[in-house]
């Protein structure tokens, strides 16, 4: 929370005063609305509105959650009231008690709404889709329209106005025509204030051809004095009020002017160019709830209309203070007022702004196919919303938000790649003979490198898919870098994968688990600790897809019935690739100019940068390239293991190295550099020959696959 008046700007008086003027005639025209159909005083309902919006305004501004944020009764907030209080009455709760339990309803959203706030659900409450909210304003702006019926007819008069009913409907016309045009023509002046001053005056003008005083009926009355504002609140009456229509009403209202208030949060920041604190604005606005119930207020959310004008009046940090000052003013000195300003102006308002409210893009959603279902969703909200009322709608709104969820989570795949060992294989730099072996047989080794939550509404989809791959001696490998959450019934469904995976003598293995997936590093210590029975057969993690790999294409190699070079092996020069072609005696002629190195494991032979002019034969040991990635962290490029070689690049066009070259045992090698191949050149050149033109096939094949990587890689 800022200091008192920091950065204050004549933008935030200026702001709150425009802002106030906007939004004067709709928190006057709700609170009636809300108030006046359960036999109360019109002028009760006018400052019951007023109070709401000068006391969260000043407090939610005193937080300063979103800069530029206004606050008053909104459509929503009000059909939702109105709804709870209808309930109430017909529960057989009457007269001041009926107020009493509509600052109780007021009192406990703002609880509900500070628990929302401390415990970070501002966010999640943003997350409620579009549509739903669509459903949500279109049917509280129908509810608003029908509650107008009542005012605008114009019955239950003095038989002398009998046959001017019709004066409230013509006046609340002229309203409504006022409030949505004037903008156009007189710029300065706020719609819903214009509404208000030609609705009054034409009211007024008709009635004066009437020689009858008005009726009572038609007139808000004068408004309350403030020190008389307030109810005879105590503990002794809430113990008796219905508080199983109150909890579930203010629980709805709650996350109603939550939602609202958010939605306005996000057009304040679009226009002030800042980023609002959702929690703080909750925390805020549940305060000012609080006060607002205690003081005979109705609830409030945020408003957009006046936020907008808010903030395009230069307001930003201070301008709800100013606002909430503004209408405690107003609500001192402008009592009389009311004396003549007619429900049915108000009613037009109301009309005004419900008509705003509709969002008609409803009907362009149903003709494109890829957004229908989204229409279906507002129109099935809209329904639920008059059909029944804004609590039912709420709660419906939240289902269909799961609902669209998980639809969500099924429609998108779990499978991110599927890449047999033909398509990828381990760093590891394997001799000719393994490497035939591996791609007759790579069809074997299955890598699903999966993505998305797998919980219930997934896992069995992820079954199908591994289905075919299933019922074969296959090694599969599960990737999980990209999975987010796995769920008990996902969990159940892997340990099915691995049983009929096993039954058909193939092996299960994962990589990549990290522990934000919440299962553990060991995924076969967790299997067994959701089973009584236990697994019976090993499942193996590794920490990455390339020790993975490796495992597995080891595994096959052994089943065929070769054992893969190990590091301990030693393999001569007439055996390395580099030579496998060359005459024995031009081997011999090699081996004349090169030279022998020993390395001790964690022996660095050259790092990144190094000027390199040689290539090196591994005999026995094993050397890891490495690319460094940070200052403790690398990427494994390579593993040469005996009978392999590496460096060729340097020794074809001699420069900078381009990464680490690292023994990871008592590692044994011959080298042949820029000078040993010169010397090879002149004394034997049929054998260097030879030797440049088995690099150059090499390089060729590396390429090959290269290609034919990056072709699987663009697929995905």
């Amino acid at each position: 929370m800022n200091k008192p008046l920091a950065n204050l700007t004549a933008g935030d008086i200026w702001g709150g005063l425009a802002a106030s003027a906007v939004v004067l005639p709709q928190a006057m025209a709700f609170g009636v609305t809300l108030i006046a159909a359960h036999g109360f005083d019109a002028s009760q309902g006018a400052i019951a509105g007023l109070l709401a919006t000068a006391i969260i305004c000043l407090v939610s501004g005193i937080f300063g959650g979103t800069r530029g944020m206004i606050s008053a009764p909104t459509g929503p907030t009000l059909v939702l009231l109105v709804g709870a209080l209808a309930a109430l009455s017909q529960a057989g709760t009457q007269g001041n008690e009926l107020l009493i339990s509509l600052a109780a309803v007021v009192i406990c959203t703002g609880v509900f709404q500070i628990i929302i706030g401390l415990t970070g659900g501002g966010k999640l409450i943003k997350y409620i889709p579009y549509p739903v909210i669509s459903g949500f304003l279109t049917g509280s702006a129908i509810l608003m329209v029908m509650s107008q019926m009542s005012p605008l007819s114009g019955k239950g008069v003095d038989p002398s106005w009998e046959s001017w009913k019709w004066l409230p409907l013509i006046t609340a016309i002229v309203t409504v025509v006022a409030t949505q045009f004037s903008p156009k023509y007189i710029k300065k002046l706020p719609g819903t204030i214009a509404g208000l001053l030609f609705g009054t005056i034409v009211f007024h003008l008709l009635a004066f051809f009437h020689p009858a005083d008005l009726p009572t009926k038609w007139l808000i009355g004068e408004l309350p004095k403030l020190n008389s504002v307030g109810l005879d609140i105590s503990i002794d009456a809430f113990k008796d009020l219905n508080w199983k229509i109150i909890i579930p009403s203010s629980l709805a209202l709650s996350i109603l002017t939550s939602l609202d208030t958010l939605l306005t949060a996000v057009i304040a920041d679009v226009t002030t160019g800042t980023r609002h604190n959702a929690n703080i604005e909750m925390v805020g606005q549940g305060v000012g709830q609080i006060f607002s119930g205690l003081c005979g207020g109705m609830a409030a959310a945020g408003t957009t209309g006046a936020t907008v004008v808010a903030v395009k009046s230069g307001g930003r940090r201070w301008v709800g203070v100013f606002a909430g000052i503004t209408f405690f003013i107003l609500l001192l000195v402008a009592g009389k007022v009311g004396s003549i300003l007619p429900i049915s102006v108000l009613a037009g308002i109301i009309l005004a702004v419900s008509l705003h409210m509709v969002d008609l893009d409803i009907f362009a959603w149903l003709k494109r196919k890829r957004t229908r279902n989204d229409a279906i969703i507002a129109i099935l909200v809209t329904a639920v919303t008059v059909a029944y009322d804004l609590m039912v709608a709420v709660g419906f709104g939240v289902l269909i938000a799961i609902v669209l969820f998980i639809r969500t989570q099924i429609r998108t795949p779990v499978v991110h790649r599927r890449s047999t060992g033909n398509e990828v294989r381990s760093v590891r730099s394997r001799n000719r003979q393994e490497r035939e072996l591996l791609e007759a047989n790579g069809e074997r080794i299955i890598m699903y490198e999966l993505r998305g939550n797998l919980f219930f509404a997934t896992a069995d989809a992820l079954f199908d898919e591994l289905a075919e791959d299933l019922v074969k001696p296959n090694y599969v490998i599960l990737h999980l870098r990209r999975v987010l959450h796995i769920d008990l019934t996902a969990t159940k469904f892997l340990q099915q994968i691995a049983s009929r995976l096993h039954q058909n003598g193939g092996q299960l293995i994962f990589c990549n688990v990290h522990k934000e997936i919440g299962f553990g590093k060991r995924v076969e210590k967790t299997l067994k600790k959701v089973s009584r029975s236990g697994l019976g057969f090993q499942i193996l993690t590794f920490n990455g897809k390339d020790e993975a790999l490796e495992f597995a294409e080891d595994s096959l190699l052994e089943e065929l019935g070769m054992s893969p070079t190990r590091f301990n092996d030693q393999v001569m020069l007439d055996k390395n690739d580099l030579c496998h072609e060359l005459p024995s005696e031009e081997i011999v002629q090699l081996e004349s100019v090169l030279k022998s190195k020993a390395l001790k494991p964690d022996e660095k032979l050259f790092s990144t940068d190094d000027f390199g002019n040689e290539v090196y034969i591994v005999i026995s040991g094993e050397v890891e390239i490495r690319l460094p990635t940070t200052k403790h962290h690398y990427k494994r490029l390579s593993t040469c293991q005996p009978g392999s070689f590496f460096g060729e690049l340097s020794l074809l066009q001699p420069g900078p190295r381009a990464a680490d070259a690292i023994a990871t045992h008592n590692t044994e090698l011959f080298i042949l550099d820029e000078e040993g191949l010169k010397t090879l050149s002149e004394k034997y050149p049929s054998t260097a020959v030879h030797l440049l033109m088995t690099l150059a096939k090499i390089q060729v094949d590396h390429l090959r696959w290269s290609t034919k990587e990056l072709q699987h890689l663009s697929k995905w």
